[in-house]
């Protein structure tokens, strides 16, 4: 079965997280990806948990890549790349912005040479403007653009370091929609074009409260703003299982399915939750008694069937791992086993897009520093042997695998 982007190449000239995951969708999506590292190699080689020489980290962002390693502060790394992008058809860097530019790389230089060229630059705040120089970083972008100062606001002032890092991941996504957009317009134009992403206009893209934030204006005060999902129930049953209740409890109509749900339907001519205003000024109180009536409920299953009975979506408390044992995980081939290349797997998330007509599961096995510079030399670029040899004793290629200790 045919992958949709059979036939596509990509460089991948990305570290870390959002770069790699970005190409690592392009991957799964049926693209040959081929990884150019530094002789230093992915930060992220050197993480835990490690197997065989290999993080885990690395592996999930990078497995089904090709890999080489090149010195590109060597000219002659650089006459690789120019050969290799005049074959290829998708760029991804993100060093800071100029770095590619200084080495030879950037995207002017590029697409003289291959105007079918799509050449994405992922960065902190752009390509442009007064931040462009700022080192970026998960944390640091969160609380630029806001993200860290609403989710410490909704839980009292407790600011926090997101303990996920969602800008790279949700910019490495924004990264991958946008070249596919770039495919299909190149389709019908024959041309290529650069691609300017940036985590923090990213953040904001995807935040949905940003409306809410930037509006100046007065809202009602009997509806809630922007839904508020950090007000929802958490809940806690008899034998310690937890659940999440998805709805915010002062609204309108939610506020009568709870009420129903705990048969307590006084509480609606209670003055402290007569209205929306007055069910806010009190939500604590509210809070409370949902917390007192969940303790005596038996177990998550029976609380669930209690919500659904009144138009409440409930989802339990688990951890990836508690996940990855259900039922749902199995079923749909949720987790996936790739190589450890010391012949048994790790476990990690299988891509999540299901095609009727295309296989977009993982493939390959996740590879060492360098591992394919003789294949992609040889057998792409037509380089002989002997130029292999010498490149790898001049430090122009080299490559690390345990064997190499």
């Amino acid at each position: 079965m045919t992958r949709p982007l059979d036939g596509i190449r990509v460089l991948d000239f990305t570290r870390v997280l959002a770069g790699p995951h970005a190409a690592r969708m392009l991957c799964d999506l049926g693209a040959e990806v081929i990884k150019i590292e530094p002789p230093e190699g992915d930060l992220t080689r050197f993480g835990q948990p490690r197997l065989n020489s290999l993080a885990t980290y690395f592996i999930q962002q990078n497995v089904g890549k090709l890999n080489m390693s090149l010195n590109l502060a060597d000219a002659r790394a650089v006459d690789i790349v120019r050969k290799l992008v005049a074959m290829s058809d998708v760029v991804i860097e993100n060093f800071r912005p100029g770095v590619m530019q200084r080495l030879g790389l950037g995207y002017d230089t590029l697409a003289a040479q291959n105007e079918r060229l799509i050449y994405a630059s992922i960065s902190g705040y752009g390509a442009t403007g007064p931040w462009v120089d700022r080192r970026a970083y998960a944390p640091v972008v969160n609380a630029e653009v806001g993200l860290t100062k609403h989710q410490g606001d909704v839980r009292g002032g407790a600011y926090a370091n997101d303990p996920f890092s969602h800008g790279d991941v949700y910019t490495g996504m924004e990264a991958a929609a946008g070249i596919l957009a770039a495919l299909v317009q190149r389709g019908r134009t024959g041309r290529g074009q650069y691609l300017d992403i940036s985590m923090a206009e990213t953040l904001l893209y995807v935040n949905e409260h940003a409306h809410d934030q930037l509006w100046e204006g007065e809202v009602p005060a009997d509806w809630i703003r922007s839904f508020q999902p950090a007000d929802y129930p958490v809940l806690t049953t008899r034998d310690g299982s937890i659940v999440v209740v998805s709805g915010h409890p002062a609204s309108k109509t939610n506020f009568g399915w709870f009420c129903a749900a705990m048969e307590r339907n006084d509480l609606l001519n209670d003055e402290r939750f007569v209205d929306v205003p007055a069910r806010l000024a009190h939500l604590a109180d509210f809070h409370a008694i949902l917390r007192a009536w969940a303790a005596t409920i038996t177990d998550a299953e029976t609380i669930e069937k209690i919500f659904a009975e009144h138009n409440l979506a409930t989802g339990r408390l688990r951890s990836v791992a508690d996940v990855a044992r259900t039922d749902w995980a199995k079923q749909r081939g949720v987790i996936t086993e790739v190589s450890d290349r010391g012949g048994g797997t790790i476990r990690i998330p299988q891509s999540p897009w299901k095609f009727s007509d295309a296989d977009v599961r993982i493939r390959g096995i996740p590879k060492y520093r360098g591992e394919d510079n003789t294949a992609v030399l040889r057998d792409l670029l037509g380089v002989d042997d002997a130029t292999i040899t010498q490149l790898a004793h001049d430090g122009v290629t080299s490559s690390h695998q345990p064997s190499d200790k």
